[in-house]
């Protein structure tokens, strides 16, 4: 082996590596930005979900709250209507003084806020008694619905009017909740009437935190408008029976979906439901923009800041891939670098073989080995023949061409990985055959010697005409003690050997005749 040959360069696996775990390490980051970023916008999903369901339950719980409200108020003054009925029938009240009747057919909870007057309406519609008074207004009110619901149809029950503007209190919207008044035979004999005022409602309704698009409606069975927050005077019995969502809550009786509205256009989420076994429907709705405000607030901080935090960490990632790279290929060219220095510094500059101090190196190696494993080990020395003549004949640079064409011939025949291949100084070269017996290596030395002289180099100092080569060959089996410098100072005598009987030759440390193993091969058992 001559020294220039480094086999496989060891840095190229050394870089694939580091830059493999580079590609990984920045994936991996990438990866955790993105896991980050995903985790992120799941905790957003569940608080917008948790958003939404907080907002249903709170109109819900609304829902509830209102419908049993307004159901129990209802529901009191209907008994304070059921009380005037029983009254009216009991014996000897005609007789009775004007504030005497009037103490016994109503009661205090007539007189409540938001309560218009309690009245009693003959079969003709005219009002006989009333809660405010002790004579009677002279009013007919036969025009009203809440007088021809309960005469014409005897299942009416308690009924509740269409809102209407009150004769009594100068306008002042109400409803009116009604009770058919029999007479002894079962017949129609009037009606008990008892106003409530829409702002009973509408100050109910206003109490309640909704959001800016939120909104309270209270319907009549037939699709009529009785209340609505935020309150429009034209909202006030308008007929939406024709709109999907009523029909929805009509179908339904109670439940949640969100619609979007009829009177305003606005995308809600409606909670609605049966105000008890009245003939009303009630409708809390909020709207969807509202439900997500808070929530869309904080998404937006918080992905803004996730978002900078992955691209920061991507960023980093990035930075570091490439300043890692950028250090990997720093510390491989430095490597490659000294490798290189290495090689120049193992080799000769001329011949590329190896140099004088990686023979040293080299022999004192494969002498240990030798030592070792008892293997015979073989030295060639050879030395152009008339090389000054040459030299000051032909020129320098000539000179130089022919060591060169010398080492080709050495590095062709010397293949073997533990063989060294050396300028040794000079026009001197040293070929070292770790493992390789006397007939290998006169076999080795025969056939570089002819191979130099098939070159054809002319030489006229030389009576072939043509580049030759003077080699000896030492082969020594070393032993614990013995020195490397042995194998040298014989391969050198048999050198000297070589050139004092013509040149041209191979000599042979032990005296035999290396012309012999020309042809023998120089590879397998011999070597």
């Amino acid at each position: 082996m001559d020294g220039t040959d480094g086999g496989a360069d060891p840095t190229a696996g050394s870089t694939r590596t580091p830059t493999r775990i580079v590609r990984l390490l920045t994936a991996l980051g990438i990866a955790i930005a993105a896991a980050m970023l995903v985790l992120g916008g799941l905790l957003l999903l569940d608080a917008r979900r948790d958003a939404w369901r907080r907002a249903e339950q709170a109109a819900n719980n609304l829902a509830l709250t209102l419908e049993r409200d307004i159901g129990r108020n209802i529901a009191a003054y209907d008994l304070s209507l059921q009380g005037v009925i029983e009254a009216l029938q009991q014996p000897g009240l005609d007789d009775a003084s004007l504030g005497v009747r009037r103490t016994a057919l109503f009661d205090r909870a007539a007189t409540a806020e938001f309560l218009g007057s309690v009245l009693v309406l003959d079969r003709d519609g005219n009002v006989t008694e009333s809660s405010i008074s002790l004579l009677p207004p002279r009013l007919n009110l036969a025009d009203r619905d809440y007088f021809q619901a309960q005469r014409d149809r005897l299942d009416a029950g308690l009924f509740v009017s269409r809102p209407y503007r009150s004769r009594l209190r100068q306008g002042d919207i109400s409803i009116a909740i009604s009770r058919r008044l029999p007479d002894a035979s079962g017949q129609f004999a009037g009606i008990v009437m008892g106003a409530l005022r829409i702002a009973y409602f509408q100050e109910l309704f206003a109490s309640l935190d909704l959001g800016p698009g939120g909104s309270v409606t209270l319907f009549r069975l037939d699709g009529r408008v009785i209340a609505r927050h935020p309150f429009n005077d034209a909202d006030i019995d308008r007929d939406l029976s024709g709109s999907a969502n009523f029909r929805r809550f009509a179908a339904e009786g109670s439940g949640s979906f969100v619609g979007r509205a009829a009177i305003d256009g606005v995308e809600r989420l409606y909670n609605f439901r049966r105000v008890g076994n009245l003939p009303l429907m009630l409708a809390v709705a909020t709207s969807v923009e509202d439900i997500y405000a808070a929530w869309r607030t904080k998404a937006l901080g918080i992905g803004a800041i996730l978002i900078f935090l992955c691209g920061a960490s991507v960023a980093l990632s990035l930075l570091f891939r490439r300043e890692l790279l950028r250090r990997f290929r720093a510390e491989t060219a430095l490597a490659q670098a000294a490798r290189k220095l290495a090689v120049l510094a193992a080799t000769d500059g001329l011949t590329g073989l190896a140099n004088r101090r990686q023979f040293d190196e080299a022999l004192e190696r494969e002498w240990r080995r030798a030592v070792r494993s008892g293997t015979p080990i073989a030295l060639l020395l050879l030395d152009a023949d008339n090389f000054k003549f040459y030299n000051d004949h032909y020129g320098h640079l000539e000179g130089d061409n022919v060591l060169r064409s010398i080492a080709d011939c050495v590095r062709l025949l010397v293949r073997r990985p533990a063989d060294t291949g050396a300028r040794y100084g000079g026009e001197e070269f040293a070929v070292l055959l770790p493992e390789t017996d006397a007939v290998g290596a006169a076999g080795v030395a025969e056939r570089l010697r002819a191979r130099v002289e098939s070159l054809a180099i002319p030489h006229e100092g030389r009576p072939e005409g043509r580049v030759t080569v003077s080699i000896g060959v030492a082969v020594a089996r070393a032993r614990h003690g013995d020195q490397d410098s042995v194998l040298v100072r014989e391969a050198d005598a048999a050198l000297y050997a070589a050139k004092s009987t013509g040149r041209n030759r191979v000599a042979t440390a032990d005296g035999s005749d290396p012309s012999l193993q020309a042809s023998e091969p120089v590879e397998g058992g011999s070597r």
